[in-house]
């Protein structure tokens, strides 16, 4: 009979000593790594989750990232923003107190500062954070703003800068005798009348009122008038443009109708002319809310009828009757200008002789007397037209260039400069295009869009023909761009026209928009962003701890538990050992 050895290979404590290898290497692993596993397979039940967790980590992470970026476009943005702000301040502050002195270019010390704050106005318009050009709406590769030199003076090839277009529009305005497209007349021996010298027209000042303190005279003041020759044919439509009194145009179209009642837009075509114009009439009172040849101003009529359409300005007469005014009698003409703004001449009768400024003398019949009035009257306006309608020509052309399109004089023959009525988009290739970036009529905000959290987007663009932008540039534009000669008797005059409206509009006026609004909606994207970021660190903090209860192991646990197996694993060892030395020969009797 044949005795084994004892065989420990397969064992069940043999199995038992590598199961406890097995679990030392893999506590050993975990106390280095601080990981529960090397694969997902062993990480336990939990994983799933912690794989759903660690998606929603990257994208915390991505909108964190994404935050910086935009934080850091705003951050550059309110810099520019601030360094436009503080222009316009230092520009008013100048406007307001600035020396009236020419230097030999014709500018003041004010305007020189001018050119060169424009200069800095343009550069920060052109700002880029990184590769971007902030100011460029949705085009962010695109510089918005053309250079400051060819802004003013064009490009020498056909395209007007802002000075060309501010003097083709003082001539227009101004017209051939000066008298700002005004017409001083004498219908009668004892009565004196102003209107326009053309109509309809949207340039030179326009008769806003007249009153009168004068002893026995006669003031009549005649609206503008739109005459029907005919009844127009059904579909015949007529525009009718209003100057507004910020300096703007308003155009009203109409149409004319055989539907009864007429629809929006439409008037209703009457049994003769005279019914269709009472129609007409209003129609227009509905849309622009005043029949009033005061206020808006109707400076233009077009229309598509074959009836015609005949346009009388409005007029007003003075007529002293058989009495001379008394001493110290006023008569006052208020005239609108271009920009929206108002002057007033005021004439008092006098006795006195010389005549002081700003009368007319009483003559020996109220014909002579009429005859005194005409003349200073005309005089009067001839200097207002060399001043403040200078002033408020600049203003309202420099508005014109910077609007897009940009407009310019129409002079279709057989008008010219200084017989033009009405004006004419600017082209690419006769004016400069002062903005190249995005144009669209949507929110500038809108322009740059970006996700920060899954139900929260920010808005962040702006464009540099913003209204508060531009306002700003044509401000310190038309002081740069202004050039009067030091002989001018008038010089000192004008630039203060010119000072004190550019001061006016870089006031802060309710309903304006401002450099601040835009400062204020870029905080308000900060904020919106600040407070993504403080729920995204607690949804952050909870993934996180999600995680780390799935993977991660605590080593003060781990290195517990490694010693505990480490004792376990020693006594199997010594266990084996001495089950190894055991033989039956040791249990046999001996002899």
């Amino acid at each position: 009979m044949a005795i084994n050895g004892i065989s420990f290979g397969n064992t069940i404590l043999s199995s038992s000593v590598q199961s406890l290898k097995s679990q030392m290497a893999d506590l050993q692993n975990q106390l280095t790594s601080g990981k529960k596993a090397t694969t997902y397979s062993g990480m336990g039940a939990n994983e799933g989750f912690a794989i759903a967790a660690r998606a929603q980590l990257s994208n915390i992470a991505a909108y964190t990232d994404t935050m910086t970026k935009i934080n850091t476009n705003i951050g550059v943005a309110n810099t520019a923003l601030q360094a436009l702000s503080d222009i316009g301040t230092q520009l008013q502050t100048a406007a307001n107190s600035g020396s009236q002195a020419l230097n030999s270019a014709g500018q003041t010390a004010g305007q020189q500062t001018a050119v060169a704050e424009f200069s800095s106005v343009v550069g920060i318009l052109n700002t880029q954070a990184g590769d971007r050009y902030i100011f460029s709406g949705s085009t962010i590769y695109t510089q918005p703003v053309a250079s400051s030199d060819l802004i003013l003076n064009g490009n020498g090839a056909g395209q007007a800068g802002l000075k060309q277009v501010i003097s083709e529009r003082n001539q227009a305005d101004l017209g051939a005798d000066g008298l700002g497209r005004v017409t001083v007349a004498s219908p009668t021996a004892t009565s004196v009348s102003v209107s326009e010298d053309a109509s309809p027209s949207i340039y030179g000042m326009k008769l806003s009122n007249v009153t009168s303190t004068l002893t026995g005279a006669t003031v009549t003041n005649t609206p503008a008038t739109v005459n029907l020759a005919a009844n127009p044919a059904d579909g015949d439509s007529f525009n009718f443009t209003f100057l507004q009194d910020d300096g703007t145009s308003k155009t009203v179209q109409l149409t004319a109708t055989t539907t009864a009642p007429a629809p929006a837009g439409s008037f209703e075509i009457g049994a003769n002319a005279t019914a269709t114009a009472a129609n007409l009439n209003a129609a227009l009172t509905a849309a622009e809310g005043t029949t009033s040849p005061y206020g808006a101003q109707l400076t233009g009529v077009s229309s598509t009828s074959a009836a015609g359409v005949t346009v009388t300005p409005a007029q007003a007469s003075i007529d002293l009757g058989a009495t001379n005014p008394a001493d110290g009698d006023t008569v006052s003409f208020t005239f609108n200008l271009p920009d929206g703004t108002s002057e007033t001449v005021q004439l008092t009768a006098s006795t006195e002789t010389p005549t002081p400024a700003g009368s007319f003398a009483i003559g020996a019949t109220p014909a002579a007397t009429a005859a005194n009035l005409n003349a200073a009257l005309t005089s009067s306006i001839g200097t207002l037209a060399k001043t403040s309608l200078v002033a408020a020509s600049a203003i309202q052309a420099t508005h014109d260039f910077f609007d897009q399109p940009p407009q310019r004089v129409d002079t279709t023959p057989p008008a010219t400069l200084a017989t033009a009525t009405a004006a004419v988009n600017g082209t690419a290739a006769n004016t400069v295009q002062w903005y190249t970036g995005d144009a669209g009529t949507g929110s500038a905000r809108a322009t740059s869009t970006v996700r920060v959290d899954p139900s929260v987007t920010v808005q962040y663009g702006m464009r540099a023909n913003e209204d508060a932008i531009r306002s700003l540039m044509e401000s310190v534009a038309v002081l740069a761009a202004v050039t009067t000669s030091p002989t001018d008797p008038n010089a000192a005059d004008q630039i203060s026209a010119l000072n004190s409206r550019v001061a006016q509009n870089l006031t802060a006026t309710p309903g304006k928009q401002n450099i601040q609004d835009i400062q204020s909606d870029l905080a308000n994207a900060q904020t919106v962003m600040q407070d993504a970021t403080a729920r995204q660190k607690l949804t952050q903090a909870t993934m996180q701890n999600m995680v780390d209860q799935a993977e991660n192991v605590s080593t003060d646990e781990v290195a517990s538990q490694l010693l505990a197996l480490q004792t376990d694993l020693q006594a199997s060892y010594q266990t084996t050992s001495m089950l190894s030395q055991l033989s039956l020969v040791k249990f046999l009797p001996v002899g």
